[in-house]
């Protein structure tokens, strides 16, 4: 089978997988603010969104936009269980109450955490509730509340892009703390420019620019590597307006990433994990999983140096995924198999 056969059948035994699998790995869009934004997410390849928008009938519309695209919903509970609408919404397409932004940096006790959740589940007690942290380590040990954990941090580019994977690292180990190792935690992926927040620098220097594909891509392998269960992608505006509209070019490279996160996300939950094929030294880092009878390894570079790749990946038997495989391997041996910074390879072999 010629190079052209084998990436078409490539893409479409993709398609056909993620087609019947894509809405068991949480794939998540952050501060959805209409009915279009959800069917904007839901074409774009999203299966769950999140919106700040407290208003009960808001939620409303949105909860029937999302039940009409088969989307799930993450919303603030307080409002809802105060209104109208507090019995309807037991039927929501909900896939988890969202009950306070950053605690950590907001100063909000453990306490009044604690009141929130209990106060949704006593009138919601079938539906999960979730909360972000706005780092890896919180002072409070907000770890035991709730039934899905997520962390948001946002390098680009003040920080180390390998810090967004070590903060997933670190919400992991205070689950691991609080006896909470099986819960959820979902790793909020920065897509915005920070130029467009406000910074708290004393020289009120505006700084930022949106992350490359290569950097959203990394850092949505480097939360799963270590220990994210779904994602999400913060946020779908720009100076008020959707990206979609906006800024068209970086939707299309956010709805690509997120494309190929929904079917590794899938290998990841549903697949077994098993050896790598050929030894992967640090600082990079492999894993391997068989799934469907087709083995897969996925490989990053979490450093900010060139490191060399086996050369033995490059064997007619492993199949590149998600890139021109002809390329790739051009590449690899011009630069003596050393794999660029903050780069993932994927291969599919059998």
């Amino acid at each position: 089978m010629n190079s052209v056969k084998k990436v078409i059948l490539q893409a479409g035994i993709l398609l056909l997988f993620s087609n019947f699998l894509f809405a068991e790995f949480t794939i998540g869009l952050y501060g959805v603010k209409t009915s279009s934004d959800v069917i904007s997410a839901k074409e774009a390849g999203f299966n769950c969104v999140q919106s700040y928008i407290s208003s009960p009938e808001t939620i409303n519309l949105l909860a029937e936009e999302a039940e009409k695209n088969d989307i799930k919903l993450v919303v603030y509970p307080t409002k809802i269980m105060s209104s109208k609408y507090k019995e309807v919404a037991k039927r929501y397409p909900i896939k988890a109450w969202y009950l306070f932004d950053e605690p950590d940096v907001w100063n909000c006790s453990k306490e009044k955490l604690l009141s929130l959740e209990k106060n949704t589940k006593k009138m919601y007690p079938e539906i999960q509730t979730t909360f972000v942290i706005g780092e890896g380590f919180t002072k409070v040990p907000y770890y035991d509340i709730a039934d899905i954990l997520m962390v948001d941090w946002y390098p680009v580019p003040h920080l180390p892009l390998e810090s967004f994977g070590e903060n997933v690292a670190l919400a992991k180990q205070g689950l691991i703390m609080m006896g909470k190792e099986n819960k959820e935690l979902w790793a909020v992926v920065q897509l915005f420019d920070w130029k467009e927040y406000k910074q708290y620098r004393k020289d009120e220097d505006r700084i930022g620019r949106f992350p490359k594909k290569e950097e959203i891509r990394f850092m949505s392998y480097d939360a799963v590597f270590n220990g994210a269960t779904g994602l999400f992608y913060f946020t779908c505006y720009s100076n008020g307006k959707p990206l979609s509209e906006s800024r068209p070019k970086e939707w299309a490279k956010t709805t690509e990433v997120i494309q190929e996160m929904s079917f590794v996300g899938e290998i990841v939950d549903n697949g077994k994990k098993i050896e790598n094929p050929i030894e992967i030294k640090e600082p990079l880092k492999g894993q391997s999983f068989e799934y469907g009878g087709i083995k897969y390894t996925f490989i990053i570079n979490p450093t900010s140096k060139r490191q060399t790749l086996p050369s033995l990946f490059f064997q007619p038997q492993f199949d590149v995924m998600y890139e021109k495989s002809t390329n790739i391997k051009k590449i690899m041996r011009k630069t003596k198999n050393n794999l660029q910074p903050y780069r993932v390879l994927a291969f599919r072999y059998e």
